[in-house]
C-alpha cells in the first residue's frame, strides 16, 4: 500500500508531504510538463474490484475533468494506480481557507457575495453532473484579491467507494439526511450554503429550536428581513422542504435587497434577564445565549418642548439696499456685485490644434501630443511604405473649436497614396496547431504510460544486476 502511494507521489517534482486529513494523504508539489503547483490527494484504499465500481469510478473521473468555471478549484487529474485513487488539482497560493475567517465580524454584503460565488460554482457543477455533498468552509477558499474559490469535487464520494466515512458529516454544515448516510443530492448543497450563510451573518450554526430553524436577524439586526425566510426554507430539515436547486437558492437571495432594516431608538436594557435560560444583563430584544424574545421595558412618556418664538424682523443688509420702484411693480433686491478675481488665482489658458494641446497656467505653458502618426511596420519594410501625408490647417476662431461661420473653404483632403502588396504569411512565422482536451489528455495518459514502463524497466534490470550479484557469490 505505501509502496503504490510513493508511486503516485514520485510522477510529481518537488513532492512533499502536507498531512492526512480525513482518510486521505495531502501532497504538494509541480507538474512535471507545466512546472506549475498542484495538490495531490491520495486514498490510502483500493476501489471495489466488481465492474459496477470501475464504471462508477471512471465517470466520475471524466465529469470532474470537465468542470471548468473561475470558481472551482481545476481538477487536473483523476486517476487510480493499481487500484488506488487519487485527485490532482491546483495548488492556491494567494488565499485562506474560510474556516480560518469564519469567526470575523462579516458584512452582510459581503457575505452574500462570498455565497453567491459558491453558489455558481456549485451550480456549473451539478450542470456537469457532480454533486460536492460535503461542503464546509474547509472547501472554500477566499483569494486575496477577493474572488472564491470552491474545492473538494467528488472527493466524497470517492470516499464512499473506497468505504471511508468521513469526521465532517457530523459538522453542522453537513445536511441531516447526508449526516444519516443518505446519498448526496443538490439539495443537500442547498442546506450547506445556507448553512455558511447563516454562520456568516450570525455567528452561529443555525439555531433549530422545537424543530424550527431561528432566523438570523435575531442574533445579527442588519440582517434584512427578505432574508429570513429564504434562510429558514434552505435549512429545513426535510430535504423535500427546500429549494430544489442552487440555482433557485441563489435566485431567491438575489431577489432580497440588501437594505438593513431601520433601527429603532435605543432604549434601557441594563439589568434585564432572560426569561429562558436566565442570562443576566441583557440587551437588546432577544437573548444573546440562546435567542429567546427578552421583555421590553415600558417607554418613557415624550418630553415636552417649548414653542418656538415667532421669528424677528431684520433689517436689509447694507450689501442689498432696496430700491424704491414705482407704485405697481414688485419690490426687487440689487443683485449683490460680482466678485473681482484676484491675482494668485490660477488662469487656465487652453490652446488646441491639430494634432497638439497646449494647457497652460498662469504664464506658463506645456505642449502635448495627443495624436501622432504611428508606423505600420518596421524595419526592411518599412521601406516600402509612403511618409505620412500633412494634415490640412484648419481655422480655429473665438466662437469654438472649428469656425462657426462658413465663410471658410471645405477641407480639401490628400488622396491617399497606393500601399505596398505584402504578403505576410510568408514573413510572420506559422501559428502552432492548437491541440484539442483530448489531445492533450491522452498525450498525458501517454506521458504517464512511459513513465511506468520506465520505471518497470529499471526494476527489472535492478533484479537482473542482483540475480547476477548472488550468482557470482555461489561460484565464489
Amino acid at each position: 500500500m505505501r509502496d503504490l502511494v510513493r508511486q503516485i507521489a514520485e510522477g510529481y517534482k518537488s513532492v512533499k508531504l502536507q498531512g492526512q486529513q480525513e482518510g486521505y494523504v495531502v501532497f504538494s508539489g509541480h507538474d512535471p510538463d507545466t512546472n506549475q503547483p498542484v495538490s495531490i490527494k491520495v486514498l490510502p484504499r483500493l476501489l471495489r474490484g466488481e465492474a459496477q465500481g470501475a464504471r462508477q469510478f471512471e465517470a466520475l473521473s471524466r465529469a470532474l475533468r470537465q468542470l471548468n468555471h473561475p470558481n472551482i478549484v481545476s481538477v487536473r487529474q483523476a486517476s487510480a494506480r493499481a487500484g488506488m485513487p487519487y485527485i490532482v488539482t491546483r495548488a492556491v497560493e494567494s488565499g485562506q481557507r474560510l474556516a480560518a475567517v469564519l469567526d470575523r465580524q462579516w458584512d452582510v454584503a459581503a457575505a452574500a457575495d462570498l455565497v453567491m460565488q459558491a453558489g455558481r460554482a456549485l451550480e456549473h457543477a451539478y450542470n456537469k453532473g457532480v454533486v460536492h455533498g460535503s461542503l464546509t468552509p474547509e472547501s472554500i477558499i477566499v483569494e486575496d484579491r477577493g474572488r472564491v474559490l470552491v474545492g473538494d469535487f467528488g472527493l466524497s464520494e470517492l470516499m464512499e467507494m473506497v468505504g471511508v466515512r468521513r469526521q465532517g458529516e457530523a459538522s453542522p454544515f453537513i445536511a441531516p439526511e447526508r449526516a444519516a448516510g443518505n446519498a448526496a443530492t443538490p439539495r443537500t448543497d442547498v442546506y450547506s450554503l445556507a448553512a455558511i450563510l447563516y454562520r456568516l451573518l450570525s455567528g452561529r450554526p443555525p439555531q433549530v429550536v422545537k424543530g424550527e430553524v431561528l432566523p438570523p436577524s435575531r442574533f445579527n439586526r442588519d440582517v434584512p428581513v427578505g432574508m429570513d425566510p429564504v434562510l429558514v426554507r434552505a435549512l429545513a430539515p426535510n430535504p423535500t422542504d427546500r429549494f430544489p436547486d442552487v440555482k433557485a437558492f441563489l435566485a431567491a437571495l438575489g431577489s432580497v435587497s440588501l437594505t438593513a432594516r431601520a433601527q429603532p431608538a435605543p432604549a434601557e436594557t441594563e439589568g434585564r434577564t432572560c426569561p429562558r435560560c436566565g442570562t443576566p444583563n441583557q440587551a437588546g430584544r432577544f437573548c444573546r445565549k440562546c435567542g429567546a424574545q427578552l421583555d421590553q421595558p415600558t417607554a418613557r412618556a415624550p418630553e415636552r418642548r417649548q414653542p418656538t418664538p415667532p421669528p424677528v424682523s431684520r433689517a436689509p443688509e447694507p450689501s442689498q439696499p432696496v430700491l424704491k420702484a414705482p407704485p405697481g411693480v414688485p419690490q426687487r433686491r440689487k443683485p449683490p456685485p460680482p466678485a473681482e478675481s484676484k491675482l494668485d488665482e490660477p488662469i487656465q489658458i487652453t490652446t488646441i490644434e491639430v494634432g497638439h494641446v497646449e494647457i497652460g497656467k498662469g504664464v506658463e505653458r506645456q505642449e502635448t501630443v495627443i495624436a501622432q502618426p504611428m508606423s505600420v511596420a518596421t524595419g526592411a519594410i518599412s521601406a516600402d511604405f509612403p511618409e505620412p501625408l500633412p494634415m490640412p490647417e484648419l481655422k480655429v476662431t473665438g466662437s469654438g473649436l472649428f469656425a462657426a461661420d462658413f465663410d471658410q473653404p471645405p477641407i480639401a483632403m490628400p488622396e491617399p497614396p497606393e500601399m505596398p502588396v505584402i504578403d505576410w504569411a510568408e514573413i510572420a512565422p506559422p501559428m502552432p496547431e492548437v491541440p484539442t482536451i483530448e489531445d492533450v489528455r491522452l498525450e498525458q495518459e501517454r506521458l504517464q504510460q512511459e513513465r511506468v514502463d520506465q520505471e518497470q524497466e529499471r526494476q527489472e534490470h535492478e533484479q537482473e544486476r542482483q540475480e547476477h550479484e548472488r550468482q557470482e557469490q555461489e561460484r565464489t
